[in-house]
């Protein structure tokens, strides 16, 4: 089936004018953020090129290995499209930002668009590749802000307040809930000229968010969707409705974008999750009700203690099997504090518990 850059050979042609802005193109400058533009954007915060611009400027060949996420020769591939065609090509980007720190240990990384309509889109980037990137996803379901949160209600602050205009944000996986939470929690006065929220498979909110009245302000405009198979987009709580949409892949992979199926102007639906996405929504949401707080940050100090083990590992390494790391992370397991083996031992119960209780019911699931 077709995805995004089967959209941008179909329809890179006909400009926003023409055809205007859709949950398609949504995701795709959504994806856009995740190009490591680093090497392009040399002269500070307010640089702005066109599309085209970067495109003349990257060199995917200069980029580090450790930078190349599992997307990255797709991500280059959907650049290549997006300049040549009609309907982004001159699209101005500015205020690209990157950090990542092992320390705080958080990831944040935005970009700044504005399209041929004159409504900007301001994109979160999602997990990269690196384990502490992932981390900070966990670190959602016992902390009110993270610092990535907090990083990004200050971006959308500095960039709304200084342009003028229309706005649409979004973001993909931990993006979407940057662009959620940003949104929320950004100045009032600046948050009346924010149309649109776009997020894809992005984690929820813990209660006290999903409660407050910044998030019920933001609520009526945030656009959600969600593969078949979701894992990352059943985390925590999110009261906006969420679109399922088809995939052409099975299990975790599906949570790429390039993996969504798209027809015409926007995703092919279904009409609720799968069997698995069923269970494992239950089960993790099960798993999650029966845990403190405490209990979430033991239980992610030991699961990331395991994963941090073999030196600055990547996600893509762990997916494809290349790092000879399972035996460095079950040597981990072992070399843990005798209490945070057993919290992950007692967390894997409780997750096995809630799968065998959800398939019992299988209510909901197909």
């Amino acid at each position: 089936m077709a995805n995004i850059l089967d959209y941008m050979t179909w329809r890179g042609d006909v400009p926003l004018s023409v055809s205007p802005f859709n949950e398609v193109d949504g995701l795709i400058l959504s994806e856009f953020s995740y190009l490591p533009m680093d090497k392009v954007f040399t002269e500070g915060f307010n640089q702005e090129l066109t599309v085209r611009e970067i495109a003349g400027l990257y060199n995917s060949e200069e980029v580090d290995e450790k930078d190349r996420i599992i997307s990255f020769e797709d991500d280059n591939r959907l650049l290549s499209a997006l300049a040549e065609s009609e309907r982004f090509g001159n699209m101005r980007v500015s205020g690209y930002v990157n950090i990542i720190s092992q320390a705080a240990e958080f990831q944040f990384s935005a970009v700044t668009c504005t399209a041929d309509d004159g409504v900007t889109f301001v994109s979160f980037r999602g997990t990269d590749g690196t384990v502490v990137g992932w981390k900070e996803d966990f670190t959602f379901s016992y902390t009110d802000q993270t610092t990535g949160q907090h990083y990004a209600v200050s971006y959308l602050n500095t960039r709304l307040a200084g342009s003028k205009g229309r706005v649409r944000v979004g973001g993909h996986s931990k993006g979407g809930n940057f662009a959620v939470y940003a949104s929320a929690y950004c100045d009032p006065l600046l948050r009346e000229r924010i149309d649109e929220i776009y997020s894809y498979d992005a984690p929820g909110f813990r209660k006290e968010i999903t409660d407050s009245a910044e998030y019920r302000a933001v609520l009526p405009l945030i656009k959600s969707f969600i593969p078949e198979s979701s894992v990352v987009g059943m985390l925590l709580e999110s009261d906006s409705e969420q679109v399922t949409v088809k995939s052409s892949a099975m299990g975790i992979m599906q949570h790429l974008a390039y993996n969504w199926e798209v027809l015409g102007r926007g995703f092919v639906r279904t009409e609720k999750l799968s069997r698995s996405g069923a269970l494992v929504n239950r089960a993790i949401s099960g798993m999650l009700a029966d845990f403190t707080d405490e209990d979430r940050k033991n239980f992610t100090e030991a699961v990331f203690g395991v994963l941090e083990a073999p030196e600055k590992m990547t996600l893509k390494e762990v997916v494809k099997g290349k790092f000879a790391s399972y035996s460095s992370m079950f040597r981990a397991l072992r070399e843990l504090p005798p209490e945070q083996q057993n919290i992950l031992r007692e967390a894997l119960k409780q997750l096995a518990k809630n799968a065998v209780r959800s398939d019992d019911k299988k209510g909901g699931a197909h």
